[in-house]
């Protein structure tokens, strides 16, 4: 039998702690003070949801809706202010968030990097630093000695590929690179981070006799030809597709830097640092190459989001079949759901990938658990305050959460789902 046979379904929801906790000094916060006009609505995170003072309330929400799981994440800034310098008090905040979790049945799942760098490294040219794995895997070996008898499920990199492509392609957050070269450099640092906080997480907590399942949260986003019968579309989904959501799982299957990131190199520690699949999905696009480059937008015939995402339940568990039968890792959606201020959509939305789920692993797939995003309305990054994720509301000035109708939904699903025991399925 395999470890994972006995774990029983986790069903919670997620969030980052730039995202809801407040009163952070990041590379964000600054990229917020001297780029207003990247913010969509000139907002800034500044005291969030003040998470960070109201993270007991929140647990109770989140307890009272039948979760039983919440992913959040350590806040490098806060435990390394200055570099080399681990805050203790820092540490001892989080594990409070922990312990709280565990006094309401709730499984923590802790991400180390959520986007957000500490102004020391970014000053040093951040994820392109050369010794960025090595300062990473420092800060993770520092996470896990304070917290690893009371964490088991650790998550190393959020969403690597929207990092590098958002912030050294696209130029939508900081640095505000316009770069392949710098976007292709991103990626492999992105890899060799992963790599050397898993080799940090699983030798300290194999130290101490904790047990510690690691994976990176890896967003799929299936792209497909706008026109199958053009070659050129097909030819530019499917180098786009291999990129974004293949590459670095394969890196972590071979151990190596493939093409077009690297020429093969070996990385020390990349070769099954996957315990599991953390999966985040939302979406899926079209691509048509044009004279500009690729044009990319939402899959034609579904109903689309606050923020213009196309919704398919059915490609939700088609990603979680794929990743199955490629990978035979179990499976933890580490993320999932739908910006819907009026809250029109998001029923629906969470009762069909719900549904998909338990199809799923009714029919063998190993899903150990679903994290919807998020609990709280928060600061969306370069869309700021002006997406509506939560399943509570949050009024900006008084901090007032109010539940959405789609919170009860979400709670009578949990109550059916949370708890239930993985299938037994043979690898």
């Amino acid at each position: 039998m395999e470890w994972f046979d006995a774990v029983p379904f986790m069903i919670g929801c997620a969030d980052a702690a730039h995202q809801v906790e407040g009163n952070l000094v990041n590379d964000w916060t600054v990229f917020e003070e001297t780029h207003p006009e990247a913010i969509a609505d000139r907002s800034r995170s500044g005291i969030a949801c003040d998470t960070y003072h109201r993270y007991e309330e929140d647990l109770d929400r989140l307890a009272a809706l039948h979760g039983n799981a919440y992913r959040f994440s350590i806040e490098w800034s806060r435990v390394e202010p200055h570099e080399g310098v681990i805050d203790a008090k820092a540490l001892e905040h989080y594990r409070k968030v922990i312990a709280a979790c565990r006094e309401r049945g709730i499984e923590p799942i802790v991400t180390l990097h959520h986007f957000t760098l500490p102004v020391w490294l970014a000053h040093r040219g951040g994820i392109l630093a050369s010794d960025v794995p090595y300062a990473f895997a420092r800060y993770a070996a520092a996470c896990v000695a304070a917290l690893g008898d009371i964490v088991t499920w650790w998550v190393t990199v959020n969403e690597p590929n929207v990092l590098a492509v958002m912030s050294y392609l696209y130029g939508y957050w900081p640095p505000q690179e316009h770069s392949l070269p710098k976007t292709v450099h991103a990626f492999a640092q992105l890899a060799r981070m992963h790599a050397a906080a898993t080799v940090a997480v699983r030798d300290v907590a194999a130290r101490n006799g904790w047990t510690a399942h690691v994976s990176f949260a890896h967003h799929v986003r299936p792209f497909q030809p706008a026109n199958p019968m053009l070659p050129s579309d097909v030819a530019a989904a499917a180098s786009m597709d291999w990129l974004f959501n293949s590459w670095m799982l394969e890196a972590c299957r071979t151990g190596r830097l493939l093409p077009p990131i690297g020429r093969g190199e070996e990385v020390y520690g990349l070769r099954g640092s996957l315990d599991y699949l953390g999966i985040n999905h939302y979406t899926g696009e079209e691509v048509h190459l044009t004279l500009r480059g690729a044009e990319v937008k939402p899959r034609r015939g579904y109903p689309l989001t606050e923020n213009s995402l196309a919704i398919d339940p059915l490609l939700f568990e088609s990603v979680l079949i794929s990743a199955w039968d490629t990978y035979h890792l179990p499976i933890l959606v580490t993320e999932n759901g739908v910006a819907d201020r009026t809250d029109d959509l998001r029923p629906a939305f969470l009762e069909d990938h719900l549904h998909a789920v338990q199809r799923a692993r009714a029919n063998g797939i190993p899903v150990l658990g679903y994290c919807y995003w998020s609990l709280l309305d928060n600061f969306e990054w370069h869309e700021g305050y002006s997406m509506h994720f939560g399943l509570f509301a949050v009024d900006r000035t008084s901090l007032e959460r109010t539940p959405r109708p789609s919170a009860e939904t979400f709670s009578r699903i949990a109550g059916e789902m949370a708890g239930e025991r993985v299938p037994i399925v043979p690898r």
